[in-house]
């Protein structure tokens, strides 16, 4: 998920768009016990060989209380499976209804399975393009494997970049998004093995449960169990279209979108709930200064060589590190009391803080250089304000020490001024807030020294605005300007600046209201509720009118993924599992398919 979640705790209610009168389809409790007497029914008739109104006769006779019918097994083969889920076994229940309890009961295990095997794929293009990377080809192969087992279509499209399911005849009426790269998982800050999946107390740990395999899972096995019940699209294909280059450029699917035959209906699953119809822009831009060697009559007492914070632009970082050396003749005694007595100034300011300093050898023999680090909370740089921002409390206690004048302290100095305690960027001399999108979300996640330069990098997430690209784009050089100007010139901005356009979906279509009525009943929702914005970005701002479904629920507990130690609630991959099921049969499955 892109610079969201997302994306996600981040959803922001749109003014009151009104819903429908409550909902006329049985919610999932009410379809239940309908099943629950059927089967019953049924099992009365197969009993006594007899009609109905003579089963209840001879029922009337009898004694003691009304036998429980016997509990659906999944663990039978597809089709003995799916035979419980029959006219015959669930008489009265209309196909919509005997879908939706098969996916019930069976559907959780097979997408826990499944998603657990797609977990396995260690799909991270940090160190090469998605085209060229071993572990999506393997998940190419594996899903080809498994769609073929399945009957359905599989294609690659593009260069190995983009995967296609497909399932049906005719134009495309449905197509589910998702993405299969997933964000690095550094081994170090997770409890569990990020690519060995587990159920711990009713929750699937893995990279990717949440972000955004668990999801493509969910839709996958949808699919199975409605062709296991004899289920076909009758008005055109359904389509399955992972993206597996999400979390870096989105080449391969801005190719897809651009060449190929689009669904009517497109829903992302890699975000909020009830339906998110509009995403901020994703901005992302570098700082850069040259580490330089400070003047020589410089009297501080310690000297900035090393710093970094952050493990990739999307996410905020949890840890922050900085190495200083003694300078202009002080020891290391003296640097490290100073160091001290900097973090004691900010624990004042900042009770919750988590820092620590050590002293390690130095490159020369004899010496010693001071690690200063803090600990933050890692989560998706599109809701900055649910971390803790490791860099910021580092930049604080810099700010306090006397540091000789190099890059590395010049861009310490600009976190404390332009970011520190601003999630807005008005710091940055951005202001205003639209009324759907809220306001920009500014923040710095990546800190780097390499090759005597230091890179700072910035991920904004930009609102709609009636100002076009290029006044933003202006905005942004007046912001760098800034920076440039109280750095004495040493801070400067690097290559790769890009800029996005927020999206705007229709909400008054059928795709809209047929998702949120499938949510406010799964819900149990009576109130009016409407869709939502997010601040990030998903793949479905590259499709007409496309929408996010899902996955996060705040009601199920905090969204997860990009975070260490990713994980998602049983419970909470069944609802999911459930809602989209009814959304794909509604849509693309039923003959009167909106």
């Amino acid at each position: 998920m892109r610079p969201r979640p997302h994306s996600l705790t981040l959803c922001l209610l749109v003014p009151a768009l009104a819903l429908a009168q409550a909902p006329s389809k049985p919610t999932p409790a009410q379809l239940q016990e309908q099943a629950r007497q059927a089967r019953i029914q049924s099992e009365k008739n197969k009993k006594y060989g007899v009609q109905s109104a003579k089963v209840e006769k001879t029922e009337r006779r009898g004694k003691g209380k009304e036998a429980e019918p016997k509990p659906v097994n999944c663990k039978l083969p597809a089709g003995k499976r799916a035979a419980q889920f029959s006219e015959e076994a669930l008489p009265g229940i209309a196909p919509a209804g005997r879908y939706a309890l098969y996916v019930g009961a069976c559907g959780l295990g097979d997408v826990v399975e499944l998603t657990q095997q797609l977990v396995r794929f260690k799909t991270v293009n940090s160190d090469q393009p998605a085209a060229k990377n071993p572990a999506v080809a393997a998940m190419g192969a594996f899903l080809q494997q498994w769609a073929k087992a399945r009957g359905f279509g599989f294609r690659v499209a593009g260069r190995n970049d983009v995967f296609e399911l497909s399932w049906g005849q005719g134009a495309p009426r449905l197509g589910l998004v998702f993405h299969g790269d997933v964000v690095p998982a550094p081994a170090h800050e997770w409890k569990y093995k990020p690519f060995e999946p587990k159920v711990v107390n009713g929750r699937l740990y893995g990279r990717g449960v949440m972000d955004d395999k668990g999801p493509l899972a969910t839709a996958l096995v949808s699919l199975a169990l409605a062709q296991e019940l004899g289920i076909e699209p009758p008005k055109g294909k359904v389509l399955v279209i992972i993206g597996n280059d999400e979390e870096s450029s989105w080449a391969g699917m801005q190719e897809y979108a651009r060449n190929e035959q689009l669904p009517t209906h497109t829903i992302s699953v890699d975000s909020s709930y009830p339906v998110v119809v509009a995403q901020s822009g994703f901005v992302s831009l570098t700082l850069e200064a040259a580490l330089d060697t400070p003047e020589a009559n410089d009297s501080a007492t310690l000297l900035p060589v090393d710093a970094s914070a952050g493990e990739f632009l999307t996410q905020v970082p949890g840890a922050a590190s900085l190495t200083l050396s003694p300078f202009a003749g002080k020891s290391v005694e003296q640097g490290l009391a100073a160091v001290k007595a900097a973090m004691e100034a900010v624990r004042k300011e900042r009770p919750e803080l988590k820092a620590e300093v050590k002293t390690v050898p130095g490159a020369t023999k004899g010496t010693s250089l001071i690690v200063v680090s803090t600990q933050g909370k890692a989560v998706h740089s599109s809701i900055p304000e649910e971390g803790r921002n490791a860099l910021w409390d580092l930049a604080a206690i810099a700010d306090k020490l006397s540091l000789a004048e190099n890059g590395l302290t010049a861009v310490l100095r600009t976190v404390s001024r332009r970011f520190d305690k601003d999630h807005h960027g008005e710091r940055l001399g951005f202001v205003g807030k639209d009324k759907l999108m809220g306001p920009m979300v500014s923040a710095a996640t990546l800190l780097r020294v390499k090759d005597g330069k230091v890179s700072l990098g910035i991920n904004l997430r930009r609102p709609r605005s009636e100002e076009g690209n290029e006044d933003f784009h202006q905005a942004l050089d007046h912001a760098v300007a800034l920076i440039t100007q109280e750095t004495d010139g040493r801070v400067i901005e690097g290559p790769g600046r890009f800029v996005g356009d927020p999206h705007v979906a229709d909400a008054s279509g059928a795709l809209v209201t047929t998702l949120m009525d499938i949510y406010q009943r799964h819900r149990n929702i009576r109130g009016t509720i409407a869709p939502v914005s997010i601040r990030g970005g998903t793949y479905a701002r590259l499709f007409p009118n496309a929408v996010d479904f899902g996955p996060d629920l705040k009601e199920m507990g905090a969204y997860t993924g990009h975070a260490p130690d990713e994980s998602i609630s049983l419970e909470h991959l069944g609802l999911i599992t459930q809602m989209l099921a009814e959304a794909i049969h509604t849509l693309a499955l039923s003959p009167l398919g909106r």
